[in-house]
Formats: structure tokens, C-alpha cells, sequence
């Protein structure tokens, strides 16, 4: 994982093992960077000239890799920058959002500025962005996102969202995730079938899967997953099965938004390992 590598320069020695753990869903509150000033000096200095600002920031937080630099508390006004370049790839500034007054900017519209933004991308990136056709609306604010695919295959938590002001048409805030992998290293192809995964959620939870609820196939780092439903004793939760080995990837909630009309598992080929047929070939 070279991003975990490069990345686990930026932090302090107790927190590397943390990252090397779970960076692709790592969130730490309050980081300091004054183990490296000149890191510092310049993540501070690009989040501040993107920001238009002279004043220092009150707080640091990484965000999956990205370095969050708050100039307000309460998350009300930040820019996070990548620590590889320090370029800017996300931030929000409540001070742009509406205090009163009607909607008058539509969905579509909302969208034209959202894509201002997703024009700005390397093209690279974009390649492997696609739109959610559901966009939530909040508060007279629309929620815009774009997922990252590969072979039409969901890679979690690997997306680019713009939030867009439907009363003053502002740009409240955008973020562009890391991608951890590139697409050569991502394998889409899992080495059991869907049935399988099922059955493996099923056997290690003693629970029965959710009544007509279809597995799919979303990539969590660089390997295909299963995900499945259970019909917990109070309420359902996901259980993700790893499509090389079948072990549990993640229980619970889902490690990123998927798309409500995502479906991707039964038209991909099953390509079994030489680990799987081993398993397979035992009496």
C-alpha cells in the first residue's frame, strides 16, 4: 500500500499502526503536525491561500488520508489538502450557506455548478467517476456524487461530492476522496460465488440473511467483497465476505455509500484461486 507508506510520515509513531490497520476508513480527531513544521507550514499555507485567509488554523483532523485544516470549530469552515502535493481536494465553508430566503436554483441547475467543479478534475480521475442518480436535498441544499468504478465494480469509500446552496447557488463544499489503489492493482473478480458468501455470513452469525436481499459485489481496498444482509434479533446489518478467502471483511454499516440501484455480482465471473481450490478439494 504505498499511500500507507507515504502517508504514515505525516503522524505520529503511535498512530501508525492504526494506519496500516485501517487507513482506507481512518478518521482521527485533533493531529498535531508539529512533529514536522515544514509539513506543517506548508499544508497550512496551501489551505490558507485556497481559503483567502491569514488567519491560523484552531485544529487539524485526518480524513482518510486527507489533512482537514479548520479555521472555525465545529467543522463549520475547513480545507483538506493531500499531504502527497499538498494539493487541495476538499473543504466547507458554512459562511457561504443561505441564512434565509426560498429555493429558486432547480436540481438541474444545482448540477450545472456541481459539474463546474467536476470539470476541474484530472481526467484520470474522472475516467472512473460516475454520477448517483439520487441526489438528497437537505435543508434547500443538494447533496451531488460522483463513485468511483472499475469494470462498472463499486470501489467503496472512493467518491467525489459536491454540496450546491439551492437558494444562492453557492458551492458549500466538495471533497475528493483519495484512491488508494490504482486501477491496475484492483482485482474486480471474486474467487466464490455469491451463494457461498451467503452461506459463510449465515453459518458464522448463526442468522438468516434478510428475506429477498441479493448479494453485490463492491471493492473495499483492493479485493472484491460480498455483500450481504443479515436479519439481526433487532435489526439488520451488512456483513461483508471477502470474494478471495471468505473471510469477514467488516460487519455492521457499510464502509461507504453504495448507490440504491446498485446491483453488480451475478454477471461477474467467479475465478477461483488456487487457495479456493485447495479448500474445494479437501474430502
Amino acid at each position: 500500500m504505498n499511500h500507507v507508506k507515504k502517508i504514515s510520515i505525516l503522524i505520529p509513531v503511535f498512530l501508525i499502526s492504526l494506519i496500516l490497520v485501517s487507513a482506507h476508513s481512518l478518521y482521527l480527531f485533533g493531529i498535531s503536525l508539529d512533529f514536522d513544521m515544514d509539513l506543517k507550514s506548508n499544508i497550512v499555507s496551501a489551505a490558507q491561500k485556497y481559503a483567502s485567509t491569514t488567519n491560523e488554523p484552531v485544529a487539524f483532523d485526518l480524513d482518510r488520508g486527507l489533512i482537514m485544516v479548520h479555521f472555525e470549530p465545529e467543522q463549520r469552515h475547513f480545507v483538506e489538502i493531500n499531504p502527497l502535493g499538498y494539493k487541495v481536494q476538499g473543504m466547507r465553508d458554512e459562511n457561504l450557506k443561505h441564512k434565509s430566503g426560498a429555493k429558486v436554483i432547480t436540481k438541474e441547475k444545482g448540477l450545472e455548478i456541481a459539474k463546474k467543479i467536476y470539470d476541474s478534475l484530472p481526467d484520470d480521475v474522472k475516467s472512473e467517476l460516475k454520477a448517483d442518480n439520487e441526489v438528497p436535498e437537505v435543508d434547500n441544499t443538494y447533496f451531488f456524487k460522483w463513485h468511483r468504478y472499475i469494470d462498472n465494480v463499486l470501489i467503496a469509500a472512493e467518491d467525489f461530492s459536491v454540496t450546491v446552496d439551492a437558494v444562492n447557488g453557492n458551492v458549500i463544499a466538495f471533497r475528493l476522496a483519495i484512491f488508494e489503489y490504482p486501477k491496475k492493482l484492483i482485482d474486480v473478480r471474486p474467487a466464490i460465488t455469491k451463494n457461498v458468501a451467503k452461506r459463510i455470513a449465515e453459518l458464522t452469525y448463526n442468522t438468516p440473511s434478510v428475506k429477498d436481499f441479493s448479494p453485490y459485489v463492491i471493492i473495499n481496498g483492493n479485493d472484491p467483497v460480498w455483500v450481504n444482509k443479515l436479519q439481526g434479533q433487532f435489526y439488520p446489518y451488512y456483513v461483508g465476505i471477502s470474494g478471495k478467502d471468505g473471510s469477514i471483511s467488516f460487519t455492521g454499516s457499510l464502509p461507504g455509500d453504495v448507490p440504491k440501484t446498485y446491483k453488480v455480482g451475478d454477471e461477474i465471473g467467479v475465478v477461483e484461486t488456487d487457495f479456493i481450490k485447495n479448500i474445494y478439494g479437501e474430502k
